[in-house]
């Protein structure tokens, strides 16, 4: 009986929210929201940076405030208390490292999502507190950012699809499809919480994602987003009442895709797909790789060498040094060493395995799914940056280490999200 109390009150804290938590998590999103735009716009250099920075840093006041606000921390876990502590102060030791006043190195910690600061924040957002209404508008965020995805696409699209390749339309396709477009895929993994109409345009926007790795031969962009229909699909298979019917429809839409992926190639022709062919046999990071091997001594492979860390790479045009390697668990160990990846490892591994093994629904298997793949994409992809990619992490580790989320049936989480059939 005692339990059963325990259980309702602790549903009843998870359900309650009052006026100003909602305002909160508003601003919070439409700040993120901002943020993420102009910057994905300001990537394509067709944009005056007088007109998006300012949007920048308006959604990061609204960010800082609205996070002000919504950090209530509540730790179900010592262990993860602990070593979250440990990850956070070290990631505060890589960030002060780097830091300084000078105004290019400060316009590169906060108006530069991918390369600056702003993501050695991200994992705070695992103090805010755990409630159904977070949740609900993470679910509504993805959805904006992946209309503005589409959006931009239209827009852009001579970026985009240009027939012959250059840096720039490359980059252009990484920038939109991993800060806008790659985490429609969690509304995939959460189908059974989300209505038809919201699950096909998910399909869609993915499909988009997989035409523009296509067209500018982003071999990493392609893993990334078809590991994730598969992991879409198991989920799909094991949340199915009937597994032969939803077996059959998978197997079904895995040959058509493979058939018609082997005929556009074989008898299509697209500058694009030769392109594509090309690059799939070139290797193009062994040899950044080596060099970064080379130039790392002893002490930096243990502490790195914080934030604006680079090494002796002489291929680069601009210069003999490189501050990223695109391998992502390498530049890891290039910002804080061996003791920023254990430390990451040691919070995400036990989080993995507590929502896939340990949990009634499938909104917490879908975030620890998602923090796997995550993990999987360190190697091919650069994914510790500030996007949605990497909030979902860190979100996903806080539902997972809660036994209290862990604990909710299936059918009430399912009835939560939606309350009407």
């Amino acid at each position: 009986m005692e339990k059963v109390n325990k259980y309702n009150a602790s549903l009843k804290e998870f359900l309650h929210y009052d006026r100003y938590e909602l305002i909160a998590i508003n601003v919070f999103w439409l700040g993120f929201i901002a943020y993420i735009a102009s910057s994905t716009i300001l990537s394509t250099k067709e944009m005056p940076f007088m007109l998006f920075q300012p949007l920048q840093l308006l959604g990061l006041a609204a960010i800082f405030a609205s996070s002000a606000y919504l950090l209530k921390p509540n730790f179900e876990s010592e262990y993860f208390k602990i070593f979250f502590f440990l990850f956070a102060l070290w990631a505060l030791v890589i960030l002060f490292r780097g830091f300084s006043f000078n105004k290019n190195v400060l316009k590169l910690i906060f108006l530069n999502p991918w390369f600056g600061g702003m993501f050695y924040l991200v994992p705070l957002v695992v103090l805010f507190r755990k409630s159904f209404l977070l949740y609900k508008k993470l679910f509504s965020a993805i959805i904006l950012l992946s209309v503005i995805f589409l959006l931009f696409s239209i827009m852009f699209r001579g970026i985009l699809t240009e027939v012959i390749p250059d840096d720039l339309n490359r980059s252009v396709v990484e920038y939109f499809t991993k800060s806008l477009g790659i985490t429609a895929l969690f509304i995939l993994f959460t189908h059974m919480y989300h209505s038809k109409t919201k699950n096909f345009f998910a399909f869609v926007v993915i499909v988009v994602v997989l035409i523009l790795g296509v067209i500018r031969a982003r071999r990493g962009l392609l893993f990334m987003a078809g590991l994730g229909l598969l992991m879409a699909g198991y989920i799909y298979f094991i949340s199915a009442k009937s597994k032969l019917l939803s077996g059959t429809i998978l197997l079904a839409l895995l040959f058509f895709a493979v058939i018609g992926g082997v005929y556009v190639f074989l008898n299509v022709e697209m500058e694009a797909l030769y392109y594509l062919q090309d690059r799939g046999v070139t290797d193009t990071r062994s040899g950044i790789e080596i060099y970064f091997y080379k130039d790392m001594q002893g002490l930096d492979w243990i502490i790195g060498r914080g934030m604006r860390g680079e090494y002796y790479c002489p291929t680069m045009e601009s210069g003999n040094y490189r501050g990223t390697v695109e391998t992502d668990y390498l530049n890891m160990i290039l910002k804080g060493g061996i003791i920023n990846l254990v430390l990451l490892l040691v919070i995400l591994i036990p989080a993995i395995f507590l929502g896939l093994f340990s949990s009634k629904n499938y909104l917490t298997k879908a975030f620890a799914l998602w923090i796997l793949f995550w993990l999987i994409n360190t190697h091919p992809s650069t994914v510790q940056v500030f996007t949605m990619n990497y909030f979902l992490v860190w979100f996903g580790v806080g539902v997972c280490y809660s036994p209290f989320i862990r604990s909710i049936p299936e059918e009430k989480m399912k009835s939560l999200f939606k309350p009407v059939e």
